[in-house]
This record gives structure tokens, C-alpha cells and sequence, in this order.
């Protein structure tokens, strides 16, 4: 009997397990980040909204899609990557690479796996972004952070402007 559960026991420890995890290269200095990212700027957070790529084609897309699924249609939009991210709205006070503007949309993952930020409604960020199919996207693998934290370069970024 102890044999079979030490049998057991080896089997389940040998099966694969499935993790996602992120994993990042350590962020450069400020003029290193800024010089890698498309888009750097100082903004408060407005809204932070969960999403779907799915969402972002509209209702009749997948209202199209869902009837394409019940039928057995193959030809449903499988193209379209549904895992979820989120949208965030900032008011931009200060831009340090990219075209001024006053409102900035960014993309982020969710957080885990997906190396997502976590924003907070309210808080004012440096946020060091880059283009991802034409849409800037953040995340915790740059020095985005609190702008009230010295370790996302504020300091350094206003010093070379």
C-alpha cells in the first residue's frame, strides 16, 4: 500500500503544471526607459475600465459571433484574442516624449501574468508607454510608477527636458 502511494504521490509531482508568470527585464535609467518607450508623460488616473478585445469590436460583432458559436459556424472572428486588459484614462499634465495632449488612453494587462499595472482612480503616474498595435500599453516591466516615487524618474525626466 505504501508503495502505491509513493507511486501515486511521484506521478502527480512529474505531471506538468501550467503557471503564467510575468517576467521582465530590469528597467534602465529614466533616459534609457524614455529613450525605449513611444510615449512618456505625468498623468492623474480618471477612469479605469475592464475589457475585452471582443468588446472593443461591438455588440453586433459579438452578437454575430455568439450566433456563429451556437451554430457550429467555424468562420466566428477566432482571430480575435479575448483575454481581458484594462483601458485607463489619465489627464496628462506633463509630457516628456510623444505629442502633448490633455487626455491619454493606455492599455494594461490585468496583473500577474500578464506584467499589467495596477492603476489606481485618482493617483498621479510617469507613465512610460509603448505602441502595441497602434495603442500605447503600460506595465510593470518599466519604470512606471507613482510619480510621487523617485524610482520612476520624475526627478531625472524633468532634468533633461
Amino acid at each position: 500500500m505504501k508503495f502505491l502511494i509513493a507511486l501515486l504521490l511521484l506521478i502527480i509531482a512529474g505531471l506538468p503544471l501550467h503557471a503564467d508568470a510575468c517576467s521582465c527585464v530590469p528597467p534602465g535609467t529614466p533616459a534609457e526607459e524614455k529613450a525605449q518607450s513611444s510615449l512618456v508623460f505625468v498623468g492623474r488616473v480618471q477612469s479605469v475600465e475592464e475589457r475585452t478585445p471582443r468588446m472593443d469590436k461591438g455588440w453586433v460583432t459579438a452578437l454575430s459571433d455568439w450566433f456563429k458559436g451556437v451554430f457550429g459556424n467555424e468562420s466566428a472572428s477566432d482571430e480575435i484574442s479575448d483575454f481581458p486588459y484594462k483601458r485607463v484614462r489619465f489627464a496628462v499634465s506633463e509630457t516628456f516624449k510623444g505629442t502633448p495632449v490633455r487626455q491619454q488612453t493606455v492599455r494594461t494587462g490585468m496583473g500577474g501574468g500578464d506584467c499589467g499595472y495596477f492603476f489606481e482612480t485618482g493617483q498621479e503616474y510617469v507613465v512610460y508607454a509603448w505602441e502595441n498595435g497602434g495603442t500605447p500599453s503600460a506595465g510593470i516591466c518599466s519604470l512606471t510608477g507613482p510619480a510621487s516615487d523617485p524610482r520612476s524618474g520624475l526627478r531625472e525626466l524633468r532634468a533633461d527636458k
